[in-house]
């Protein structure tokens, strides 16, 4: 009942078009299409229109979906895969809150065109020798938050002490892709976190699909994934994973809650911040969606708030003032 549909397109070409002769609010936009893929028509959109845009994208090419974010889409849809008829009215009801949420967002806060350089590493660097972290920094971030993330970790390098616990809200089979786009950005490591592994200074854990992942231990920290109910509806959540560096890092422990939809890292962010840490929040003006830094600013467990592009800076500035 809120939403007027008021057009379609059968190829890229028709689509852009259509988007300047009927200024939709939103536009859902296939991957595949003819004429002009949804990657070729995605720039003309968002250069001529406020369409905020939600690509359909394939479980089996994660690579295109990030490549959309990076060029303005707000936003993602995993289409069903073959034999998955069944779940189409589950998929309507992801999509109808989609094209709601979508409609929140503020045509300027799209993500602008960029091109991350791909950085140069220490292939030689043995994991198995590198010293453990003194210090521990949990990331959280939903809507919007690959590009930030991105970002994020461009302005971050090794020499500062510390591992980097990563929680990104993803569908099933995207991770991987995203550790990928994570390592272009900077000389850390990045992996998919496996349970039981042991944490180590200048690399990077994101948590796979389906598992909460939290921090276990004393002197020895290893990564401990749990099978266990979800969390605001979605698993790995940011809770447990801040909830678990407050127990073990105390004031050595730093939460970051970036762009995204929800409450999640509210509680955890109070948790940082009681047992002595620090947390750090992106800002209204830059965030795609403002429901997590949001909440953890209602919440009184922001430390300090900061627009995307200085969210690096003031973990640099965090790390090098943690209190013993």
């Amino acid at each position: 009942p809120a939403i007027e549909v008021v057009g379609t397109a059968r190829t890229g070409v028709e689509a852009i078009e259509k988007t300047v002769a009927l200024e939709p609010d939103v536009l859902t936009l296939d991957i595949e299409m003819p004429e002009l893929t949804g990657i070729e028509a995605l720039p003309h959109i968002i250069r001529s229109s406020d369409a905020r845009v939600i690509m359909l994208s394939g479980i089996d090419d994660p690579d295109t979906t990030y490549q959309a974010l990076d060029l303005g889409a707000t936003d993602f849809i995993v289409k069903p895969a073959e034999g998955f008829a069944s779940s189409i009215a589950d998929l309507s009801e992801v999509l109808l809150k989609k094209i709601k949420l979508a409609y929140r967002v503020r045509p300027e806060s799209r993500t602008a065109v960029r091109e991350v350089e791909p950085v140069a590493r220490d292939h030689h660097r043995a994991a198995a020798t590198a010293p453990p972290p003194s210090r521990l920094v949990a990331i959280t971030a939903s809507t919007g938050g690959p590009p930030a993330l991105e970002t994020v970790f461009s302005g971050l390098g090794s020499g500062l002490d510390a591992a980097y616990l990563v929680v990104q809200h993803l569908p099933k089979g995207f991770t991987s892709s995203l550790v990928r786009r994570l390592a272009r950005t900077s000389d850390l490591a990045f992996v998919v976190a496996e349970d039981g592994m042991l944490l180590e200074r200048d690399t990077a854990y994101v948590a796979p699909h389906g598992l909460h992942m939290k921090v276990s231990g004393r002197r020895t920290l290893r990564i401990a994934l749990e099978d266990t109910p979800s969390v605001h509806g979605v698993r790995p959540a940011a809770d447990p994973l801040f909830q678990s560096v407050a127990g073990v890092a105390g004031t050595h422990g730093i939460g970051v809650v970036l762009t995204g939809m929800g409450a999640d890292g509210a509680r955890g962010s109070r948790a940082i911040v009681d047992a002595g840490g620090m947390t750090i929040v992106q800002d209204e003006d830059s965030s795609v969606v403002w429901g997590m830094p949001g909440a953890t600013v209602r919440a009184g467990a922001a430390s300090h708030v900061a627009p995307l592009e200085d969210i690096a800076t003031e973990i640099r500035r965090g790390l090098r003032g943690v209190r013993v």
